[in-house]
């Protein structure tokens, strides 16, 4: 594997038999490929179909990159990446913002550090994640790990830095357990399913959607009812936590009103514990792909939430600081 960075690209190549078939048997021999290519309408075809543009790549600068790493390769736009690394920073806050790059979107160690140095923190969602964005150069104490499988080092990763979000309630007892045992009052977050959601494919706030994760549908956080009717906070005081972050997700939406209901409804979780200093929105930003798509202003949905958070603090003498945890909104366009 190779990688380079040029002025306007990150360049990544990997070997040409990573992108061969498996199988021998699936593979057409050159005479025969060659005796295909060579028939007009074929050809002709073949001809029409080579793209001439692209969201930042040309022709040109395409067999330049080529020749500078070799074949086959990725190619990622830094002007692109940079441009939408800038509008999350400044997506609308009250007290402060953290940016956290949801990585399952894109892992590359190049685009990993390129946002590190630009002061973006790490959404990661597996115990390897967490390993790979450290290797790329990340703090420890920089990374949020929110995962559906508490990985075996744990607590390994926790006395690094790193911030852990229970996403259940084994989840919560397996670190409360880990740390009463050793007379630690450890720091957590909890990561909460709010009822509600919003997708991309559904107008439904609780209906199933791909791209809908909250609502009765979702398994990711714990249900909200186990919060308010008092069974999370039992465990907490049980196992002497300190809840620091309220964490939700409601999917890959952009709708202004879902967005400030939500973020209301995240609020009243940090009204449980007086030591939440932090509420994590997620992310799910759509992203126009394609001519016609939409991509969410994220100015137009963070403004509602701004005064929410105000709302809370002049409620509660609490100042909170928000976090979103953007992913493909990032990368999509940019390789």
């Amino acid at each position: 594997m190779k990688l380079s960075i040029a002025s306007t690209l990150i360049l990544l190549t990997t070997g040409a038999t990573a992108f061969a078939p498996s199988s021998p048997a699936h593979r057409p021999s050159s005479s025969a490929l060659r005796a295909t290519l060579e028939e007009p309408a074929v050809a002709a075809a073949a001809a029409a179909a080579v793209p001439t543009k692209s969201a930042f790549l040309t022709p040109e600068s395409a067999a330049a990159a080529i020749e500078a790493v070799g074949s086959p390769l990725y190619a990622y736009s830094l002007d692109m990446l940079e441009e939408f690394a800038a509008k999350c920073l400044a997506f609308p806050n009250a007290y402060g913002l953290t940016v956290r790059y949801a990585m399952k979107s894109c892992p590359n160690g190049a685009i990993l550090s390129l946002f590190n140095s630009r002061g973006i923190h790490i959404d990661a969602s597996s115990g390897y994640e967490v390993r790979r964005a450290m290797a790329a150069g990340v703090p420890a104490d920089h990374i949020s790990l929110s995962t559906q499988e508490l990985p075996n080092d744990f607590a390994e990763l926790i006395d690094m830095g790193v911030k852990v979000n229970a996403c259940s309630l084994s989840q919560i007892e397996r670190i409360g357990k880990h740390y009463s045992a050793a007379g630690t009052n450890q720091i957590i977050g909890i990561r909460v399913n709010p009822g509600v959601g919003s997708g991309g494919f559904s107008s439904s706030t609780t209906g199933f959607s791909k791209t809908n994760v909250g609502g009765p549908t979702s398994s990711f956080g714990i249900w909200h009812d186990l919060l308010t009717d008092g069974t999370v906070p039992t465990m907490v005081d049980k196992y002497g936590l300190i809840v620091e972050r309220i964490h939700t997700h409601i999917g890959s939406g952009s709708d202004p009103e879902i967005w400030q209901s939500v973020a209301s409804r995240s609020l009243s979780f940090c009204k449980i514990w007086d030591t939440v200093t932090s509420c994590n929105l997620g992310g799910g930003y759509k992203v126009g792909r394609n001519p016609g798509e939409p991509t969410t202003d994220l100015q137009e949905i963070g403004a509602p939430v701004t005064n929410v958070f105000r709302d809370f603090a002049a409620e509660t003498g609490r100042e909170l600081r928000l976090e979103i945890e953007p992913g493909t909104y990032l990368v999509a366009n940019a390789g």
